[in-house]
């Protein structure tokens, strides 16, 4: 493996079996490659887990954060490309639902092979935003509103050294999952949509205008939890997870 590929797939193992399927992860903000990375012991053989590392994260702290949605798909298109040489699937959560949206519309204008599938979680349709943006906050105002998110701990918060870590890159990916919606056509690929039941920053009714983003097959799924019901609702949306590749990818497929 590359340096350039080992740095943004970081948890990616070929297996000794024939890959039916990858399935690309991106994450949500602030998040990074790890959060998936118990995923790969959970799938079959034949799906190749790569989990996605953005720079600013994680093993990759010392590179600055990109802030521009357009920059970091520049940088990440020619890395991933070259492994979309078999079926694969997107899944983003949150941040990266748009980050996998926004690819996949890269490569429709490229004339390159579409995903399978698109799993968008916990994000809502970004042509439906309505929420005031967070990347342009105090940081007192950016801290707060974290504090509304169960993805950071309150000791963390409470940390004054790790948040001063912590919110340029916050504020970076919030600047990126809140880039104005581009004028695009719908995607001819399926679209699977889930949300969390209690997410109170993604309401069920947010995830419904995703459809006019796909003219392919469409599908909502509610799990237990809030915004990180990838978390509490864990062996559910692996279930989940394994059944929608299934239902796009068969094993023997080509």
């Amino acid at each position: 493996m590359s340096l350039s590929l080992e740095r943004w797939l970081p948890y990616r193992r070929p297996g000794t079996a024939p890959v039916r399927l990858r399935l690309f992860c991106f994450p949500f903000a602030g998040g990074g490659a790890s959060a998936f990375q118990a995923w790969r012991n959970r799938l079959p053989a034949d799906i190749e887990l790569c989990a996605v590392q953005p720079p600013g994260r994680e093993g990759r702290l010392s590179e600055p954060a990109f802030q521009s949605l357009p920059a970091l798909l520049d940088a990440m298109e020619p890395v991933l490309v070259p492994l979309m040489n078999r079926p694969y699937v997107f899944l983003g959560y949150s941040m990266g639902a748009r980050i996998a949206l926004e690819l996949a519309r890269r490569l429709r204008m490229r004339g390159l092979p579409l995903p399978r599938g698109m799993i968008l979680a916990a994000f809502e349709a970004p042509r439906a935003r309505r929420r005031a943006p967070l990347h342009s906050l105090s940081d007192a105002e950016l801290l707060q509103a974290l504090g509304r998110y169960e993805g950071t701990p309150t000791e963390v918060l409470e940390n004054r050294e790790l948040m001063e870590l912590l919110l340029p890159l916050m504020r970076a990916d919030f600047a990126i999952s809140e880039a104005p919606a581009f004028d695009a056509p719908a995607l001819p690929c399926p679209f699977a949509v889930w949300g969390g039941v209690e997410d109170p920053h993604v309401s069920p009714s947010d995830l419904e205008p995703w459809r006019e983003e796909t003219t392919g097959g469409f599908d909502v799924r509610l799990f237990p939890g809030g915004h990180f019901f990838l978390r509490s609702a864990r062996e559910q949306v692996l279930q989940t997870l394994r059944e929608q590749l299934d239902s796009w990818v068969r094993p023997g497929d080509e």
